[in-house]
């Protein structure tokens, strides 16, 4: 059985944008029925011909997830909430799996990962990844709980190839970034540097964040749900990408290049 009443929690934010645009390039063609989660009121969300209500919720309140999750007869919850706080970004998550499984129509939740790496792998190393670790606990508390009736993944794309064109001085260059805005990411084109964590040599996965959108959106059909769900636009070196940005920005000024090796 396919997916076709799906929520995104997050919808209004940046990846979440991207992703429910993606649900709405295929709205049409899988009918179907697309929410979007948010802290407050907003217009529907328009796009490629389809459009999908925003619903107000309160991430503190089981009941008001459970009444819209409810109403929309939800199967399948997709997550984008972010923050730097720990202590909301985990309880609302946690909050809304608890609404909805006692949802008869749920079945699947992705969190809210889409990170360069499985937040399990990098969490030691890197702080802001352990607040990602409570959900994941608690899907597989989940999972053996309703073996036959519930699904979940988690889903990394990599680093944001978007976040590749800092810098760039062109007219419309704000456009590569997508919904997501602009963030120094390494490589600066305007200043024509580039801070390297180890020796550039590491091979790492870049995607759009159209592409992840579109890869949501088709994971969405799919009869089974594996616990990692794995994408790359493409894989590349620092160092790759390194003189990639030197084709684009001419070799004078060369970069500066500064490689940090404690990494």
């Amino acid at each position: 059985m396919k997916s076709q009443r799906i929520a995104i929690a997050g919808g209004q934010g940046k990846i979440g944008k991207h992703i429910v645009e993606g649900l709405l390039e295929i709205k049409q063609l899988y009918s179907l029925e697309i929410i979007v989660l948010s802290r407050s009121e907003s217009p529907d969300v328009t796009y490629a011909g389809s459009s999908a209500p925003v619903i107000a919720v309160d991430y503190n309140d089981q009941a008001s997830l459970q009444k819209a999750l409810n109403q929309y007869k939800i199967d399948t919850i997709i997550s984008t909430t972010s923050g730097f706080s720990p202590d909301p970004f985990i309880s609302s998550q946690i909050n809304l799996l608890q609404a909805a499984l006692t949802v008869p129509t749920f079945r699947r939740f992705a969190p809210s990962e889409f990170t360069a790496a499985p937040s399990e792998q990098v969490a030691d190393k890197v702080k802001l990844f352990q607040m990602k670790l409570p959900i994941i606990h608690s899907l597989r508390k989940a999972k053996q709980e309703r073996p036959d009736s519930f699904e979940f993944s988690i889903i990394n794309c990599g680093m944001f190839m978007n976040y590749l064109g800092y810098g760039n001085t062109k007219p419309e260059a704000h456009k590569a970034f997508g919904h997501l805005g602009a963030f120094p990411y390494i490589y600066d084109l305007s200043k024509h540097t580039a801070d390297i964590p180890g020796d550039g040599e590491k091979q790492i996965r870049y995607t759009s964040a159209d592409d992840v959108g579109k890869f949501v959106a088709a994971a969405t059909q799919l009869d089974v749900w594996e616990e990692h769900f794995e994408m790359a636009g493409q894989v590349a070196t620092m160092n790759e990408i390194l003189r990639m940005c030197e084709d684009v920005c001419g070799k004078y000024p060369r970069l500066s290049v500064s490689y940090d090796i404690t990494h």
